[in-house]
Order: structure tokens, then C-alpha cells, then sequence
């Protein structure tokens, strides 16, 4: 990293914390989330809540290459994944 790069890397972060720092020092708070009981929690509805994985046999896959010449006698290299 040169001089000029670091420079400014180093005074953009400090004007980003600068920034940050000046919206995070506002007075205004952010309204308090309800507090949730045990019984507002058993009436939730919890259809689309449930996952499921499918567990799947591992398959191993491995790279396969082979050199095949080109229209110009030169070699060239082809490779694919095979499972």
C-alpha cells in the first residue's frame, strides 16, 4: 500500500466515525419494544415458522482434466467436475 492510499484510507475512516459518532449522539431515543408474555407467545401463529432440512447423501466430486489439441497442433486444457 503507497503513502497516498493509506493516507486516504485513514482519513476516510476517521470522517466515517466522526460521522457516525454525530448521528449516534442525537437525544432521541427509540421506542421500547413490548415486552412479550407467555401467553401472547402460545397464541402466535407458527405455520410458516418450521424448518426443514433435507439431509442429502455427500456426494464427492472431483476435478477431471484432459489435454486435447487445438486446431493448431497446441495443447490445450480442458477440465470439468465430476461427481
Amino acid at each position: 500500500m503507497n503513502r497516498r492510499s493509506f493516507m486516504t484510507a485513514l482519513f476516510g475512516g476517521l470522517a466515517v466515525t466522526a460521522a457516525g459518532a454525530t448521528l449516534t449522539s442525537t437525544d432521541t431515543l427509540a421506542a421500547p419494544l413490548p415486552a412479550d408474555t407467555a401467553s401472547d407467545l402460545d397464541t402466535l401463529e407458527a405455520e410458516f415458522s418450521q424448518y426443514h432440512h433435507r439431509r442429502r447423501p455427500r456426494r464427492h466430486r472431483r476435478r477431471v482434466c484432459t489435454v486435447r489439441r487445438d486446431r493448431f497442433g497446441r495443447p490445450v486444457r480442458h477440465c470439468r467436475w465430476v461427481y
